[in-house]
């Protein structure tokens, strides 16, 4: 099979159509320049938000102001109670001084925030989750990416549905443009841009699905790391790469609904129990709104809802040295919930994620109810990167790069766990601002050198045409196996050289494909290859043990080590080496 290259011109190119790539490609094109998107599923359906969210954290002036509680209060608890102090600050300002506007920009699209029953100021639906105060909207958001892509196509924004993008065009320091190959065509798409926006969410897959499920993961199947793996092949640096995330708990046995805990889709009246209905977990309650404005935040709120994050933290730390030496099973609870309540979460949980068919299956198939049927708790989910540890893109201030005119968003960014869909709409309004800006200042596109073009595809060319060697299943349950075995949930300099030494067997297996589709499986093994030695060469370099923003954990060097490592450790590779910088938190 032969592709053909197919080119394509634009003043701004979005790489990724979840919810920060919708946000860039919409306000870029506002702005009045030529945008396309690029996706490797479809924006209709893709990303983290890929069949919706039920709820958006913002600072939320309507509210916060009348409480007494300011943006740096909400800064300084997402610090210490979210990220142990691994935040970028002016990240987390941008994101939480501008998420508001980006509600009503939502609502403005036609996403359902407001609702007659609702006591909060405007009629939202706003309940605590990430902060001490509440901070999160609940909305109708099955139709989110339905209706941003409407909105890009409203707008003219060329869609490039099924294109696994593969490369960045840099010449001289500055982006022109990137390469792709079509999953459904195998052509090769060669982009040119005077601006990019990566906005290629996080880096999963990178363990085994315990379920024995393909992709039946928390997050979707298609996060690979390419735009990590991208930036990192240019030389760009990457932080938080060692906070692989630890075995998330969860609701469990053969499916995997992404609802978290009980101060998530599933309150108020959601709570962990063991087996003998002793309560690990407590159940929380909704915000009286006639409170508003008469009882002011106090530091004292703060310190109530830092007991409450050690409470689940401690929770799931003893689930998991229990159910290990004999103990369990434990259960999400929903026994206490009135009627209005268990209405509230149904409701809820049909916004987020898999919610919808997970509801069809509980309460249409199995005619079970969620107050008289407990659900597992302590599934393990496969580990992943970003999210909790934002992991990812180190950027400046307006979002850009290393390279001139390339920005990241969302969860391809490091240095913000838990900014989640606030992180990806904020950013990336914020990105496509800038980059139209940028693109708007080039007189005209940059020439580029045709070598990663023929490079990328001579080797598409040769998966396709190969008669024997490896399909990207065989390759990536290899990859995960090292994963799993040495880079585990301690880890030691032995064990995780020699993970790097079995890393390579992967590298050199030539891959086979016997389609487009296939091809691209094979291009997601190549990136989350790249992301897996990242992963173990930082491993290496951070020598403490710090069990948060997620449990680290070094056997040499069993202390936390604030003096040397509280900092973000930046991974950068040059040719075919690695070198390591810090920077400083906050």
């Amino acid at each position: 099979m032969k592709p053909n290259i197919i080119t394509v011109e634009t003043d701004v190119l979005v790489i990724g159509g979840g919810l920060g790539g919708c946000m860039a490609a919409i306000h870029a094109a506002d702005l009045g320049v030529r945008v396309a998107v690029t996706d490797k599923s479809n924006t209709i359906a893709s990303g983290a938000a890929a069949m919706g969210i039920d709820h958006i954290w913002s600072y939320i002036p309507p509210v916060h102001e009348r409480m007494g509680y300011t943006l740096e209060d909400m800064a300084e608890e997402h610090r210490i109670g979210m990220s142990a102090g691994f935040l970028k600050k002016d990240l987390f300002l941008l994101v939480a001084g501008t998420m508001y506007d980006r509600v009503l920009d939502l609502e403005r699209f036609g996403i359902r925030f407001r609702y007659e029953d609702s006591k909060a100021p405007g009629n939202f639906r706003i309940v605590p989750q990430f902060h001490s105060v509440p901070s999160s909207f609940n909305f109708d958001g099955v139709p989110l990416k339905r209706v941003l892509t409407k909105q890009l196509r409203k707008r003219g924004v060329d869609i490039f549905n099924r294109v696994q993008m593969l490369d960045l065009l840099v010449t001289d320091g500055q982006v022109c443009g990137a390469v792709g190959v079509g999953a459904r065509t195998g052509d090769i798409h060669v982009f040119r841009a005077k601006a990019v926006v990566l906005a290629t969410g996080r880096a999963n897959r990178l363990g085994r699905n315990l379920m024995g499920v393909d992709f039946n993961t928390r997050m979707p199947g298609p996060f690979s790391g390419d735009g990590q793996s991208m930036a990192i092949r240019q030389g760009l640096p990457l932080i938080n790469m060692e906070f692989l995330s630890g075995r998330i708990l969860a609701p469990c046995a053969n499916y995997s609904p992404n609802y978290g805990d009980p101060r998530n889709t599933t309150q108020p009246a959601a709570r962990i129990i063991d087996g003998q209905g002793n309560v690990l977990v407590p159940r929380t309650s909704f915000y009286d709104w006639d409170k508003l404005g008469k009882e002011k935040w106090s530091l004292e709120m703060r310190e109530r809802w830092l007991e409450e994050r050690r409470v689940i933290g401690e929770a799931r730390r003893r689930m998991v040295a229990e159910q290990r030496n004999g103990g369990g099973p434990f259960f999400l609870d929903f026994s206490e919930a009135t009627d209005e309540e268990a209405a509230y979460i149904e409701w809820s949980i049909r916004n987020e994620g898999k919610g919808t068919q997970f509801l069809r299956y509980f309460l249409g198939e199995e005619k079970a109810d969620l107050r008289k049927n407990r659900q597992e708790y302590a599934g393990f989910s496969m580990r992943e990167l970003s999210g909790y540890s934002s992991a990812g893109l180190w950027v400046g201030k307006e979002l850009e790069t290393e390279v001139r005119n390339l920005f990241g968003v969302g969860d391809a960014l490091g240095g913000f766990p838990f900014g989640a869909s606030p992180a990806a709409f904020a950013t990336g309004w914020h990105a496509g601002k800038m980059a139209a800006e940028r693109a708007r200042e080039e007189s005209g596109l940059l020439p580029f050198g045709d070598e990663v073009v023929k490079a990328r595809k001579g080797l598409c060319e040769d998966i396709l045409g190969r008669s024997r060697g490896f399909y990207w299943r065989e390759v990536e349950t290899y990859v995960q196996n090292v994963m799993d075995f040495y880079c585990g949930d301690v880890r030691s300099e032995p064990m995780l050289r020699r993970g790097l030494e079995r890393l390579e067997d992967a590298k050199a297996a030539p891959l086979r494909a016997e389609n487009p589709h296939e091809l691209a499986r094979s291009m997601d093994v190549k990136s989350i290859i790249d992301i897996a030695e990242a992963v173990l060469r930082a491993s290496i370099e951070r020598k403490e043990t710090r069990m948060a923003p997620t449990p680290f954990r070094r056997a040499e060097y069993p202390e936390q080590d604030d003096e040397h490592w509280l900092r973000f450790l930046a991974i950068r590779r040059q040719g075919s080496d690695f070198t390591f910088d810090t920077y400083p938190v906050g």
